[in-house]
């Protein structure tokens, strides 16, 4: 399961790069917008290609966790949730990843939850986090701060898929 998150502030060409990223094959998007009105969001929605539409979701914090002892604590009814950040982000400069890897794969690993591992996720971590044991990877920094995003998803896409 690979999820693109929206940049929270508006990007130059979004709505291109983004329903070009869900004809690249994008199942899972998440709409993060936390300074948008509710209908800034619909706004939002309406320049996604209706064929498109089911594969959006609305990003909040309730089923993201930022430590495995949080994560142990609260029971998570959704279909995934998110652990983050599991290495350094690339979007938010000094959000910095706390934890001990060889720890995380041990958790990964007796968790009968689905855990999609977010921050820092670029091609060159997706061998750890597939091997780790992760459900999925999400991804912001990698595709929006990206020259080219729909090929950065390609080809990430193409590493997590091998």
């Amino acid at each position: 399961m690979i999820i693109v998150i929206s940049h929270p502030s508006p990007i130059e060409g979004e709505f291109r790069i983004l329903n070009q990223l869900f004809d690249a094959g994008l199942e899972y998007f998440q709409l993060y917008k936390p300074n948008f009105s509710a209908q800034e969001i619909e706004a939002y929605k309406e320049q996604i290609q209706k064929k498109h539409l089911q594969k959006v979701s609305i990003h909040t914090d309730h089923h993201k966790f930022h430590s495995l002892k949080e994560m142990e604590e609260i029971s998570v009814n959704d279909d995934y949730a998110f652990l983050s950040p599991i290495f350094d982000s690339i979007s938010k400069k000094g959000y910095t990843s706390k934890f001990d890897l060889e720890e995380l794969k041990s958790f990964l690993k007796r968790s009968p939850k689905k855990i999609v591992a977010l921050g820092g996720i670029d091609e060159d971590k997706i061998d750890w986090v597939k091997e780790a044991g992760f459900s999925g990877i999400a991804l912001l920094g990698a595709i929006w701060q990206s020259e080219n995003p729909v090929e950065k998803y390609k080809a990430i896409r193409e590493k997590w898929e091998d």
